[in-house]
């Protein structure tokens, strides 16, 4: 907090000198990389470029760390609902976590499962699942469902999970995002789950880090960005 109020103190005064330079860090997750990154670093460039923008990759419990410990300056993070292991509880206690809307989560199927978007039918389908720590979601996801899931893959890899669907050798699940991040490949396709099976978006900073005039820019032209590729899923 004391950082970003020495930061917000110096960028006002450099701002009343016309000076609209900056450096901020974002942490997103991968999902993200193709499909928001390249847009916002796009937007910013032409309409602010004095200010730099840099980016690395992290899940959201690594993510809110790096905000924790000043390695970042905003985070883009996720998570599902009834996940035990939210990184936007405890650990995320102090700073400012805001809402960034819906990614909707997605079946991914071998050809030949035209309208099946019922998990119950898929009871007795070998799943790739991500690892360990990022299963928890398919594991209640299908508990929910009445059933355990048959765990023939592992991968957290969205390209390698639409291969292994493509070769009709089990199904999964992956959010629209990540689905959309690169062209379907022949022989998958997809089935939205409800609306309330959706992964929540959220921007994680310190406290008062948008009094930080580029970092308060960067959140600005962040959230028209999402809205877009909201919008352009829905």
């Amino acid at each position: 907090a004391v950082t970003h109020a020495f930061d917000a103190a110096a960028e006002e005064l450099a701002q009343l000198r016309g000076l609209r330079t900056g450096v901020v860090r974002l942490v997103a997750f991968p999902s993200a990389s193709p499909v928001l990154v390249p847009r916002l670093l796009a937007s910013l460039s032409a309409s602010h470029p004095g200010l730099t923008l840099t980016y690395v990759e992290a899940e959201p419990p690594e993510a809110v760390e790096a905000i924790r410990e000043d390695r970042a300056d905003i985070a883009l993070t996720f998570s599902y609902p009834g996940d035990r292991d939210d990184p936007h509880g405890s650990s995320a206690r102090g700073l400012t976590v805001r809402s960034a809307g819906r990614d909707d989560l997605l079946l991914v199927l071998p050809g030949g499962h035209a309208g099946v978007a019922d998990v119950a039918a898929l009871a007795d389908a070998t799943w790739i699942a991500g690892c360990p720590r990022c299963r928890g979601h398919l594991l209640e996801l299908c508990g929910r469902a009445g059933f355990e899931p048959r765990i023939g893959f592992e991968t957290d890899n969205a390209v390698a999970v639409e291969g292994l669907v493509a070769q009709g050798l089990g199904v999964a699940t992956l959010p629209r995002m990540a689905v959309e991040s690169f062209p379907l490949l022949p022989g998958v396709q997809t089935a939205p789950l409800p609306p309330a099976e959706s992964r929540g978006l959220h921007v994680v900073t310190a406290r008062d880090a948008e009094r930080v005039p580029s970092v308060s820019t960067v959140l600005e032209v962040l959230g028209r960005e999402l809205a877009a590729v909201q919008s352009a899923s829905s």
